[in-house]
């Protein structure tokens, strides 16, 4: 507030009279516009000062003297405004005021008091004002310059004259240091002399000197650090100075320096990539480029420059290529496959992948794309459409599976052989059609390829397990799938062996048939036919019924063997189409079809009905009894019963295995168990050996087992199991 500012001032008189105050007052500023109050005491007055614009006091005051008072209240208010009021005409007291600080004085006995006291109220409350503004004013700017982030300093002769604490900060050094230091000892050798010569130049009013320039500072630590200086002259107390601001930007140099870096990486990746790289603007303008698009297309930049990104693709791509942009301006990407055109006429499949570029105000402004020729892909792909073809076509099933072993393709044909259905099986452990044995095997195998520099393929024999838990015979052609030089899984060829299994067991059958009959006609034949022939000799020599009786039975016992060495070469091991049959009528056929003498026939329970080639089951059966009547006398009694299995029925399974065939016989030694089934082999001067062999044939065929023991009473006893009986 100021005298002439219109507003109210609060003026306090002591000792003087309220006339000359509100004359004087109303002098100051328009009339009601200052507030007067008068006190009497120097105590009173001081009470008030704190609450007045100016005090106006006189000389003599009841408790105390004008410039008393004066000194009192400049010890605690140094800027108030105080005018003594005096009578005196004596110099003494006006020397004494001044140096107790006062402000202005006025003598009542001038011409005109009122006015010169009115004078000296606005000259002191401006004067207080304005300095106390100037107060304000440097305070502000000192804090400004105090807490400045920029490092701001004043030098002259290479010496510091000012610092703020940034500087400090700055450079390491405190601020005594600093004042004690020529700035050049902080300049970086490498920029010292061109700084120099910047300062001489702008000493020099004839030449131009940059304001702002950048140059490298010593810390005192011996860190390096770039600062960006802005300086102008100045004046400081009275002579030509420098007025500096720096600004560290050590931290901005770095970032520019990894921005270039970046940059220039960047590019150098953007022309060495294999891939067409490409910006164009909304209007279709090409704006950059990668070397690539040149290579591809064969056009040069300038021919590029002056080209729109569409004319490189043929017409007929124009209207999904437009849709494609819009995509990709609404959902942030696209991508087309399409065709370019080369400026020899080439047309070079490409796949496009484009997505916008946007401005500071995340406008789009451009498109930014990848290219990338398709060529071998689409080649690729081709050839997998053939082989995929081929691998359909063929009638083996194939399979591949990843590093775990999880299927990752199956063909037709192995779906057919499983009887699962394509879902079924993708993603599955390859054990949900392959035996754990075989797995292993198979694991073995591949470890085998991986570690060989040669093989890459293997084959094994193992069982597919279908849908409905069955299981089939097959060969396994397992290869690598390699990638890169990396193992990414295996490939089969899966082809079902049962029928070539079924006819090299047959082979096998029919070798060891033919060995059998070697055998039979190399020995056994060979004894009744001596028989036979020692005989003749004898008859000729004496003759006698004796030697035709034993010629009989000799020609009798050939005969038999002639006829079980037909049905062995005959049928062997194989069965013709099994059916339903009456295991109880069966038994009482062959057992008429059998010559037993006074042999007796005991059947035990219930036999049931199981599947059997007719004609095979009773020649199993014929055998049996004729074996038991050979072994166990004219009187021996045959018994046929089911054989239970608990096991099985605890299961949920039939209550019989299998059926049973016993005599009360003398029994097979425990030392000869293992050689029944050996062809030639009986202890019975009637037998041929073949019997039991035929017996044996037959069950395998049936894929029945069949196992010689004791009887319950003693004899023979022999069980035919693992029958699929129909009805128990």
């Amino acid at each position: 507030m100021t005298a002439s500012s219109g507003k109210s001032l609060s003026v306090v008189g002591v000792g003087t009279t309220d006339r000359l105050l509100n004359r004087s007052a109303s002098l100051v500023s328009a009339s009601g516009a200052a507030t007067v109050e008068t006190v009497a005491t120097g105590d009173e007055a001081l009470s008030r000062v704190s609450e007045a614009d100016c005090l106006v006091t006189t000389y003599r005051l009841p408790d105390t003297d004008g410039v008393t008072l004066i000194e009192e209240i400049r010890a605690e208010y140094s800027q108030v405004p105080v005018v003594l009021l005096t009578d005196q005409s004596d110099d003494r007291v006006a020397s004494e005021a001044i140096s107790a600080g006062v402000t202005d004085y006025v003598r009542r006995d001038g011409d005109d008091p009122a006015a010169a006291l009115a004078t000296a109220i606005e000259d002191g409350v401006d004067a207080y004002e304005s300095e106390q503004a100037l107060r304000e004013s440097e305070q502000r700017y000192r804090t400004l310059v105090e807490r400045s982030h920029d490092g701001i300093y004043i030098y002259h002769d290479d010496s510091f004259l000012f610092v703020n604490e940034r500087i400090s900060e700055i450079t390491g050094y405190d601020s005594d240091e600093l004042y004690e230091m020529e700035i050049w000892d902080l300049v970086h050798p490498d920029d010292r002399e061109w700084v120099k010569e910047v300062g001489a130049r702008r000493r020099n009013p004839d030449e131009e000197a940059p304001n702002t320039y950048e140059a490298k500072v010593i810390r005192k630590d011996g860190e390096t650090r770039h600062l960006e200086f802005s300086v102008q002259t100045t004046t400081y107390d009275g002579e030509a100075a420098v007025l500096g601001s720096v600004r560290d930007v050590t931290e901005r140099r770095r970032q520019e320096r990894e921005l270039a870096d970046t940059k220039e990486f960047m590019e150098t990746i953007f022309d060495t990539l294999e891939d067409v790289i490409f910006v164009f603007s909304l209007e279709g303008e090409l704006v950059r480029w990668n070397d690539q698009l040149n290579s591809v297309t064969g056009y040069t930049d300038a021919e590029l420059d002056e080209m729109r990104a569409f004319d490189l693709l043929p017409e007929e791509y124009y209207d999904e290529a437009v849709r494609k942009v819009r995509d990709a301006v609404a959902t942030g990407s696209a991508a087309i496959e399409a065709e370019v055109r080369t400026k020899d006429g080439q047309r070079l499949p490409f796949e496009f992948r484009g997505a916008p570029l946007t401005d500071e105000d995340g406008g789009i402004e451009a498109i930014a794309g990848v290219a990338r020729d398709i060529s071998e892909r689409l080649a690729r792909e081709e050839e997998l459409i053939q082989y995929q073809t081929i691998v359909e076509a063929v009638g083996d099933a194939v399979y591949t599976l990843d590093e775990q072993g999880e299927i990752t393709f199956v063909n037709d044909a192995l779906l057919s052989v499983t009887g699962y259905q394509e879902a079924e099986l993708l993603g599955e452990f390859v054990g949900k059609v392959m035996r754990q044995q075989d797995v292993e095997t198979a694991r073995d195998l591949i470890g085998e390829l991986l570690e060989s520099d040669e093989r890459t393929r293997a084959t094994f024999e193992m069982e597919a397990i279908d849908k409905d838990g069955r299981h089939i015979r097959c060969e396994d052609h397992v290869a690598l799938l390699m990638s890169d030089g990396e193992f990414r899984g295996t490939a089969g060829v899966v082809r079902d062996i049962s029928q070539r299994k079924a006819r090299e067991q047959q082979l096998r059958r029919q070798n060891e048939r033919l060995d059998r009959f070697a055998s039979v006609v190399s020995h056994d034949l060979r004894n009744p036919l001596n028989v036979i022939l020692g005989r003749v000799d004898l008859a000729r020599d004496r003759p006698g019924e004796e030697h035709l009786d034993a010629i009989e039975r000799s020609a009798l016992r050939m005969e038999r063997m002639i006829d079980d060495l037909l049905t062995l070469a005959r049928d062997g091991q194989t069965v013709g189409e099994t059916e339903p049959i009456d295991l109880e009528s069966a038994v009482r056929r062959a057992w008429k079809n059998v010559e037993t003498h006074e042999a007796s026939l005991h059947l035990e329970g219930d036999l049931g009905t199981l599947p059997a080639d007719d004609a095979r089951l009773a020649s199993l059966l014929e055998n049996l009894f004729r074996n038991a009547v050979e072994h166990g006398g004219e009187t021996v009694t045959v018994s046929v019963g089911p054989i239970s299995d608990a096991e099985s029925v605890a299961d949920g399974g039939h209550a019989a295995s299998g059926f049973y065939v016993e005599d009360d016989g003398p029994g097979i030694p425990d030392s000869e168990r293992d050689n029944v089934f050996n062809s030639g082999y009986s202890t019975s001067d009637e037998g041929t050996g073949l019997g039991l062999v035929i017996v044996e044939d037959i069950a395998e065929a049936h894929d029945w087992t069949l196992r010689a023991t004791d009887g319950s009473l003693g004899g023979a006893r022999f069980e035919i199991g693992g029958i699929d009986w129909t009805d128990h």
